[in-house]
């Protein structure tokens, strides 16, 4: 991993609050100061949550935001604001994705349909069935593949009423029994031109689809122990993909070998959102405990933990361009500050400091002669004895510690007294219950 490099996180969550945060590949570099709201908190209401978040360009300059209420906002790195906002009737669902191609934005709604939203008109594209993510393909904007609670993988393109591809169903269990459908999360792998999808499911398989060869998986692994899917994500290598589920684990799967390859830990709620830096192999997760973990691709190790103080729901890791913080640290103002002061300041500094010793050392000798003196007439004084008025010459110490030690006689027979009375007392109170005498 290389020194000093740095690159750029922003979290949703299902609050509505939206963060970023300046990641540093030198650990001692991050700290609390490099997390940011670039909303405010107050402002927030209950359907402001954010549902879906993508960027809208290559450049990545560009956030989409989607919210419960139907709105969905644009959010400019560059400016440091949001600069657009459009609002879609909904109802009650809400938008599980959101993509643009050039000028057209799409928006795929859970109760079933993609709404298109261009300049001039908007159209609607039924889906057949409630939907729980919709993706737009990178490398080929006019691709989009949708898929929820049975309703299985779909492939779209703009422009075209039927599906592309439309998947099928693995067959039967042993028992004869039809396998359920679930797709909570979709991914297009990179570098094939858009015809090799994975998904995930809540009922614990990931499923690999080729467009060109069949309509059923290609590979399907399952999970045992009721692990629910929640969101996927393309791993470094070809047909590998980074899975999250409900109970924190985060696995890799290879779909060649069809079986888990690895894991990482650390997460405790439900892992939300997966994103990945390719430069620097880093695993970047949100999870429902509320926090932000940087996994280490190839050593697993947790190298990166933040408390974000709401439950995100959606991640993007920018690497094209970086976005500086409103309000940057100054620990690099600092170390240079350090570098900088000269030596012989310093070296003058600690000539003109005296040590503690030698100003003990410095006392002039006629300031001992006189505290010497004064020891000596203090002494003479009190060995001096005073005649009494009274005519008795004997006061002197013996007479202190005699009135001493009679004092000390009368407080011990008042407190023998004492314990005499107090056992007094007790045997009187015990002569008296009915107990005692019973």
């Amino acid at each position: 991993m290389l020194k000093d490099k740095q690159f750029d996180i922003f979290i949703a969550s299902h609050i509505g609050s939206f963060k970023h945060v300046k990641y540093y590949t030198e650990s001692s570099k991050n700290s609390k100061k490099c997390l940011e709201n670039l909303v405010s908190i107050k402002s927030l209401e209950k359907k402001d949550g954010i549902t879906a978040m993508s960027w809208s360009n290559e450049h990545q300059t560009e956030i989409i935001l989607a919210k419960k209420n139907g709105v969905i906002q644009y959010y400019d790195t560059e400016q440091g604001k949001f600069t657009k906002s459009y609002r879609m009737d909904v109802d009650t669902q809400s938008i599980v994705g959101v993509g643009q191609h050039e000028n057209t934005l799409l928006a795929g709604v859970s109760s079933g349909f993609v709404k298109i939203c261009a300049k001039t008109n908007e159209s609607v594209i039924s889906v057949g069935g409630k939907i729980d993510k919709m993706r737009i393909f990178q490398d080929d904007t006019t691709l989009f593949a949708t898929g929820g609670q049975e309703n299985d993988l779909k492939v779209w393109r703009l422009g075209e009423t039927e599906p592309v591809f439309s998947a099928k169903n693995r067959p039967n269990d042993w028992l004869q029994l039809r396998v359920p459908i679930w797709v909570s999360d979709l991914a297009f792998m990179p570098g094939q031109g858009g015809n090799i999808l994975a998904i995930c499911s809540r009922y614990g398989y990931v499923r690999l689809y080729d467009t060109r060869a069949q309509r059923r998986p290609v590979c399907n692994v399952d999970f045992q122990n009721g692990m629910a899917a929640t969101c996927l994500q393309p791993s470094f290598d070809d047909r590998q993909v980074l899975v999250g589920f409900g109970r924190g684990q985060l696995h890799q799967v290879d779909l060649r070998r069809g079986k888990p390859d690895k894991g990482y830990k650390g997460s405790v709620g439900g892992v939300t959102d997966i994103g990945i830096n390719r430069e620097q192999r880093l695993v970047v997760t949100t999870s429902l405990d509320r926090h932000l973990r940087v996994h280490s691709y190839d050593t697993k190790e947790l190298v990166y933990k933040l408390y974000v103080t709401s439950k995100p729901s959606n991640v993007l890791i920018q690497t094209a361009t970086s976005t500086p913080l409103l309000n940057p640290p100054q620990f690099e103002e600092k170390q240079e500050e350090i570098k900088e002061e000269d030596s012989d300041d310093l070296d003058e500094l600690f000539d003109e400091m005296v040590p503690v010793r030698e100003k003990r050392r410095k006392k002039d000798q006629n300031d001992i002669e006189t505290e010497n003196t004064k020891l000596e007439t203090k002494i003479e004084d009190i060995g001096e004895v005073k005649p009494s008025t009274e005519g008795s010459t004997d006061v002197g110490i013996e007479d202190s510690i005699e009135d001493k030690e009679a004092k000390i006689m009368q407080l011990l027979k008042s407190t023998e007294r004492q314990k005499r009375k107090m056992e007094k007392r007790k045997r009187e109170k015990k002569a008296k219950s009915v107990f005692y005498n019973a």
